[in-house]
């Protein structure tokens, strides 16, 4: 039975954060890997990455495909219901399975406004394996725990709890053997590189962000086992540089300094990129992350006011900011932070100061992003009690009976034409100081990165076109 696994391509569509460049879909890849641990001979296609148009991926798939898996964001769920169908219409014998954080968030609505015979839950691994032994036996999928299928009547229906995967250490090792590797470009990371994610969900509650998709707790492979997977992407695929993607990682402590041990004894030469936070940062830490080569660090600074810090439940203030930020610039870090405009009640003087703070702090990439009410958050339901989303605007999104079009959070004195503005100042103001533009034109010369310049500008006119 031929199992195809499939990421859609994103196009022009809004995404939940600025990710700058095309990532390995390591999601897909774990599955892919469970799967062939089980006994399947899965493929996957990543058309973000090749750059391919819904009829190409149609083509992709075999006739003779057994089941057509999905992975999608909310953002993404039209491109992904359209190619769905498509798939249906071209392979109606197909078992097609949604899964992603589009249908844990809105399981019945989901199956209800698309093609897909069943979604998955939450972690997708033993229940797509289950699945799959089930399909290729002639069984009865719908009783695979922690989906949500169709009854005989047709209507969406859960089948009981998700099962999270609590022991990360018993999944192998995604199978990226199975991606184009070749195709993954980012403009701040060295080529080839490998991305790598040593945890699922996060212990914080930011009221912008959900963890409804993580099982609303941390779980974390263990130290040997992430630096296994480094040295295999340093060994068989030869990467020069990995990124890791946790949302947090650091928060165990002891487990990073336990990794960055492992690394030395290793013996492995890559440098490396971590996601994390100012507040978990200490001069202990940030020596042994950089002796164990680890040369960037992304940081969630979002505001540079303490007023909208505490109304996001950040847990930091500007002050925790400015300190981590210097002191990992001391210790010889590259840093690149994120920040948000247009939060709920936040002033013009309010995003000048972030906008100052961003300036300010010694940072070599800073990205900027406007708040919008993201699905099964706090500040969705905020929106929803402001009366800027209607109750039922993400179902009706989902059935595709909605405007795609996702409000900001927009005031007398913010309105959504100036904070798209001051969004494009903000970038021009920020790269091109001569301290800033120096700085990473140093960066690309060194690490033979000309080509990313290239990608950095198509990034640009693709925010400028959103």
């Amino acid at each position: 039975m031929n199992i195809v696994l499939v990421r859609c391509a994103e196009g022009f569509v809004p995404r939940e954060t600025n990710v700058t460049g095309c990532y390995p879909p390591l999601g897909l890849a774990y599955l892919a890997a469970v799967l062939r641990e089980a006994g399947f001979t899965p493929r996957i296609i990543d058309a973000e990455a090749e750059g391919w148009g819904l009829e190409r991926v149609v083509e992709a798939i075999p006739a003779d495909a057994g089941i057509v898996g999905f992975t999608g964001t909310t953002l993404l769920w039209p491109t992904v219901r359209e190619v769905a169908a498509r798939v249906r219409r071209a392979r109606p014998n197909a078992l097609l399975v949604i899964g992603g954080a589009q249908v844990t968030a809105f399981p019945e609505a989901t199956l209800e406004g698309s093609v897909f015979d069943l979604g998955i839950l939450g972690d997708g691994e033993q229940a797509l394996v289950e699945i799959a032994r089930r399909r290729a036996n002639g069984g009865d999928y719908r009783g695979v725990p922690g989906c949500v299928v169709r009854d005989p009547e047709g209507h969406p229906r859960q089948t009981g709890p998700v099962a999270w995967i609590d022991d990360l250490d018993s999944l192998p090792l995604p199978a990226l053997d199975l991606l184009p590797m070749h195709r993954y470009r980012s403009v701040m990371v060295t080529d080839p590189f490998v991305s790598i994610v040593t945890s699922r969900g996060c212990p914080y509650r930011c009221r912008f962000c959900s963890q409804i998709y993580g099982g609303d707790r941390l779980r974390t492979h263990s130290p040997e086992r992430i630096v296994a997977e480094m040295e295999r992407a340093v060994r068989k695929y030869g990467a020069r540089e990995l990124v890791l993607f946790d949302e947090t990682f650091g928060v165990r402590r002891e487990d990073a300094l336990r990794v960055c041990a492992l690394i030395r004894e290793c013996g492995l030469a890559f440098r490396w990129s971590a996601r994390t936070r100012v507040n978990v940062l200490d001069e202990e830490l940030l020596v042994a992350l950089r002796d164990a080569g680890c040369y960037a660090l992304h940081l969630g600074v979002e505001s540079g006011s303490d007023r909208i810090l505490e109304a996001m439940n950040k847990n930091i203030t500007v002050a925790q900011v400015r300190d981590a930020v210097a002191l990992a610039r001391r210790l010889g870090f590259r840093l690149h932070a994120y920040f948000m405009i247009g939060y709920p009640g936040e002033t013009r003087a309010e995003i000048a100061q972030t906008l100052k703070l961003s300036r300010e702090l010694p940072l070599d990439w800073a990205s900027y992003t406007i708040t919008i009410p993201n699905p099964r958050t706090p500040l969705c339901d905020l929106a929803v009690e402001r009366g800027m989303l209607a109750p039922d605007y993400w179902r009706d999104y989902t059935l595709g009976n909605a405007e795609p079009a996702i409000p900001f959070f927009t005031s007398e004195e913010c309105s959504a034409a100036y904070l798209k503005r001051t969004k494009r100042m903000a970038y021009l103001r920020f790269y091109l100081r001569p301290c800033v533009a120096a700085r990473n034109l140093v960066f690309f010369v060194s690490t033979g990165g000309w080509g990313r310049l290239l990608t950095a500008f198509r990034l640009w006119l693709r925010e400028e076109r959103l």
